[in-house]
């Protein structure tokens, strides 16, 4: 019994001692990262532009050092995974296997820029749109509250014009520019009086009920006519009616323009070929529309 355990721990002994020696023979012969055959051969598929064939052969190389860090065939395989192969989740994990391995090195800053840029990526596949452009809704929320201040000098616009009163000079000036028979109707002057000629002042006798002198009583003039009644002999024309316009501002766009005059776009397009040949030709600051 003693005999077989002895024999039976020499064996063990022997297992091991062949274990370690094949595990440092492995390890010894690993050559540097960038001298591996796979990784050179991968660098090499990257400038022929074989990306797929790239990553396989960076894969391999992570593969075959196992434990022991590869962090320029993670580096690689992040940037195919993200730039090629569009999946931003594989490319922010070789990204971070790159970090841990080399937390300092001169490329940390680039790699973490990468790993920014994958997650920006992985957001835009959502279907919520987290993180929509913010240059866009900035300009969404601009043209909205630009839309509440027209409608706002609108409103006091009707309010003033309805009462028969001028435009206070104290208001701001207007964003829009009104028709020109209604800014003309709200800056005419006052009626004249008007006169009857040949109806002099002429006085009268009447006679006095106690008798006696007659005293002169005096005849006033028949109330004026205004012109601008139906009945008046000068009746007020109508104005005619002018082409409208609008001067291009730095940030006007055709939809806005054509939400402002309530017109549709391919109207005012029409309407300024000269100016706006296309729907998406840009506007000139300072060139003048006509809004048909």
């Amino acid at each position: 019994m003693t005999v077989r355990r002895q024999i039976f721990t020499f064996g063990a002994l022997v297992v091991m001692l062949l274990g370690a020696g094949c595990g440092d023979r492995e390890s010894a012969v690993l050559p540097a990262e960038i001298d591996d055959a796979y990784y050179v051969q991968g660098k090499q598929l990257q400038r022929q532009g074989r990306s797929a064939e790239a990553l396989n052969a960076f894969l391999k190389v992570i593969d075959r050092r196992g434990e022991n860090p590869s962090p320029e065939s993670q580096l690689e395989a992040g940037l195919i995974y993200l730039n090629h192969a569009k999946d931003p989740l594989a490319a922010c994990y070789h990204f971070r296997r790159y970090l841990k391995a080399h937390p300092n090195s001169k490329q940390t800053p680039y790699v973490l820029g990468m790993v920014e840029a994958a997650k920006r990526e992985f957001a835009r596949t959502l279907p919520g749109r987290p993180m929509e452009d913010q240059s866009v809704r900035m300009a969404v929320d601009e043209e909205v509250g630009k839309l509440r201040r027209e409608n706002d000098e609108l409103r006091a616009e009707l309010v003033v014009l309805r009462g028969g009163g001028a435009v206070p000079v104290s208001r701001l000036s207007r964003m829009i520019s009104l028709p020109p028979e209604v800014r003309a109707a709200s800056q005419l002057p006052a009626p004249p009086v008007a006169t009857v000629v040949g109806a002099p002042v002429t006085p009268a006798r009447e006679p006095r009920p106690s008798g006696g002198d007659l005293a002169p009583v005096v005849s006033r003039a028949p109330p004026p006519v205004n012109p601008m009644s139906r009945g008046g002999a000068a009746a007020a024309q109508p104005a005619p009616a002018t082409q409208r316009t609008h001067t291009v501002a730095a940030k006007d766009t055709l939809y806005g323009i054509s939400r402002r005059y309530n017109v549709k776009i391919e109207e005012l397009v029409a309407a300024n070929r000269a100016t706006v040949p296309r729907i998406n030709s840009p506007l000139r600051v300072g060139s003048v529309l006509k809004i048909p």
